[in-house]
């Protein structure tokens, strides 16, 4: 009889056991998806602020854009650039499986946006050196296909870090993340 109960009481440990792992991982993989919503989220809030700044160097509603303006615009554009690529380098990976390769995605196409923006920045000091006002502003509208270009690149990048392909096991849950973050969804709201 005491046999028994050393055997009942042995399996019924196993199985309290069981149960507390049970539970920590279900406990714990709710953990992971929360902070892949948050980082999610600060990469679109991230790159809203970004594209903010970016959309400002267009924004005639203060007045008429002039060479004097335009330099003040492009050099906040450059700092918002800096500041970009630091909060983003700053997030470290997102807690998936394939966390590492996902901020090494996120780190290029980063890059990608700051050699847009520096393409921009270039072709519009070229407009600074314009003689006249008219030449001034006819080099502005050469720029609308530039602009045009690295505000869709703000998309592509959430694009390519919500692609169901290149991270493996880890693609629907950052993609679910991308889909929450509320940030994220105002930034499609944006493009």
């Amino acid at each position: 009889m005491r046999r028994n109960w050393l055997v009942a009481a042995t399996v019924v440990g196993i199985v309290a056991i069981v149960i507390a792992v049970l539970i920590f991982r279900l406990a714990d993989g709710d953990s992971g998806s929360v902070e892949t919503t948050g980082w999610a989220d600060s990469v679109c809030a991230s790159l809203s602020d970004w594209r903010s700044s970016i959309t400002s160097l267009a924004d005639v509603s203060d007045g008429a854009l002039t060479p004097e303006s335009l330099r003040v615009r492009l050099a906040a554009g450059e700092t918002a650039t800096q500041e970009l690529a630091t909060e983003l380098k700053e997030l470290g990976p997102p807690d998936l499986e394939a966390g590492e390769r996902v901020e090494e995605a996120l780190g290029d196409t980063t890059g990608g946006l700051d050699r847009g923006y520096q393409s921009l920045r270039q072709a519009a000091e070229g407009a600074l050196d314009a003689e006249t006002p008219s030449a001034f502003l006819q080099a502005l509208a050469g720029l609308a296909d530039d602009y045009g270009r690295l505000l869709e690149q703000i998309g592509d990048t959430v694009a390519v870090l919500q692609s169901a392909s290149l991270f493996g096991e880890s693609s629907l849950e950052l993609q679910q993340a991308f889909e929450a973050a509320e940030s994220c969804r105002e930034l499609r709201e944006q493009s």
